[in-house]
């Protein structure tokens, strides 16, 4: 709170400065503004002046009428005067001042100057001599400041001064008003979400606050909803997982223990080929969920294009040996030699992926064959990747269980974790893919294809990078 009251007078400080400075410059454009049409009437005035000089035979004079006109002003005081080419006074005002430079033929020129202790403003006209042929006489016509400084005055106060108070007034309340009303709802919102305990994800009331900041409470309760939808996954996952471990763990530890206590060889031999294949399976279910948890991290590193049939060649020769061992026949089908295939992704991820699938289809296919496909949309260009099995297949209305951590279908007994599928799930999401469970070509078996979006689809999905769901 402390913080926001010295913003709001560093923001009252910053606009008083603000006003300052306006008023100065606005001074400065004022005082040219005025100038300018008094200066244009004093040009006329030094012009009539020098249309009335005339030669008599005491030297030179003026019609008295144009030397009334000058001072007929009331405000402010006209001195005029009439210099020869020496510069002394033949007729008017000696008090003048003399001029200063050089002066243009037949143009007004403009200057300050002072008579007495009065500042002036002096227009100069040089003409020709009526006395003398190729002589030039200069007509001084000086104006005191009075009417201008009275404008100025006026104008400073009514037209510059008294807008920007006004102006400062307005934006004080302003600031006023968006405490009141806007800010301070806003520290109490705050205050409201940091009183609450960690686990409190209830939503506010969006009643309690003003109608500009009921969107704001409404999409931070859709934020806890979704957070809240998280903790619970996460919190589920953590007890499926712990239950998962503790089967095998608990048969590690009696297989250990019946060791410790036979005597007989042959005994402690068959305990100890249970306790190395319970820590086999423990092990499998440890790596598998550090699989799915690195599944569920957002990628620190940018998507890049992975060569697909690459990656299906080294993970077919990986499983070899398991598929030899088991009597299936693992093969692969794809585009002609020296065809690419490109996706944009992660290339441990997408390895990770495939080596799922292809370990599903050689567990729980009884021998047989299982073809590893790619294939590319003739119009699209979207390429698929399949795994397809002669196993047993699973049924309609277990295929999309079968993607949730932990379930296993109810006629499978073989081992496994029930995580094959879930982490295979979690990358293709990454990858913005598309994923589908069919029987195969001929009816049985199943059928797992990963669909990968064309790469113009994929270019507009991954604008902000491929990104892994928590």
């Amino acid at each position: 709170m402390f913080t926001l009251f010295k913003y709001l007078v560093w923001l009252v400080v910053a606009l008083t400065g603000l006003m300052l400075a306006t008023i100065s410059i606005s001074e400065f454009l004022v005082e040219s503004a005025i100038d300018a049409p008094y200066d244009e009437k004093l040009m006329d005035f030094v012009r009539v002046l020098g249309n009335e000089v005339r030669a008599t035979d005491e030297g030179v004079s003026i019609r008295p009428g144009a030397i009334q006109l000058l001072r007929s002003d009331r405000r402010d005081r006209i001195y005029y005067a009439v210099r020869d080419g020496d510069g002394q006074v033949v007729t008017g005002d000696a008090q003048m001042a003399p001029v200063a430079g050089a002066l243009a033929t037949g143009v007004p020129t403009l200057q300050n100057g002072q008579v007495g202790e009065e500042q002036v403003r002096v227009a100069l006209l040089q003409i020709p001599d009526p006395r003398s042929p190729g002589a030039t006489l200069t007509v001084q016509v000086a104006e005191t400041l009075n009417k201008r400084a009275a404008l100025t005055e006026a104008l400073r106060t009514q037209a510059v001064a008294l807008p920007q108070v006004l102006v400062l007034v307005v934006a004080i309340l302003l600031i006023v008003y968006g405490y009141t009303f806007v800010l301070r709802p806003m520290q109490q919102l705050r205050a409201l979400i940091d009183n609450r305990g960690s686990s409190d994800l209830s939503p506010l009331d969006p009643e309690t606050a003003p109608q500009d900041l009921r969107p704001l409470i409404l999409s931070i309760n859709g934020l806890m909803a979704r957070l809240a939808q998280s903790i619970e996954a996460q919190r589920r996952f953590i007890a499926d997982a712990a239950h998962q471990l503790r089967t095998p763990l608990a048969g590690i530890k009696s297989q250990t223990e019946r060791a410790l206590s036979e005597r007989d060889p042959g005994a402690v031999r068959v305990a100890l080929v249970q306790l190395a294949k319970g820590t086999e399976h423990a092990t499998e279910l440890a790596n598998r969920l550090l699989s799915l948890a690195r599944a569920g991290t957002p990628l620190t590193s940018p998507p890049a294009d992975v060569e697909l049939i690459g990656v299906v060649r080294d993970t077919i020769a990986e499983h070899l040996p398991l598929a030899l061992e088991r009597g299936h026949d693992l093969g692969f089908e794809g585009p002609a030699t020296g065809s690419r295939c490109l996706v944009r992704g992660d290339a441990l991820l997408l390895r990770e992926l495939l080596s799922n699938l292809v370990d599903n289809a050689l567990r729980h296919t009884p021998g047989g064959v299982v073809t590893v496909s790619v294939s590319r949309d003739y119009f699209t260009d979207a390429i698929t990747l399949a795994v397809t099995d002669a196993g047993p297949g699973i049924p309609p209305g277990e295929r999309e269980r079968v993607f949730e951590p932990f379930y296993r279908g109810m006629d499978v007994t073989g081992p496994g974790t029930g995580l094959g599928l879930a982490i295979v799930r979690t990358i293709a999401a990454a990858h913005n893919a598309d994923i589908s469970l069919t029987p195969g070509e001929d009816g049985t078996g199943l059928r797992i294809a990963i669909a990968f979006p064309a790469p113009r689809d994929a270019a507009a999905a991954r604008k902000d990078g491929v990104s892994l769901p928590a």
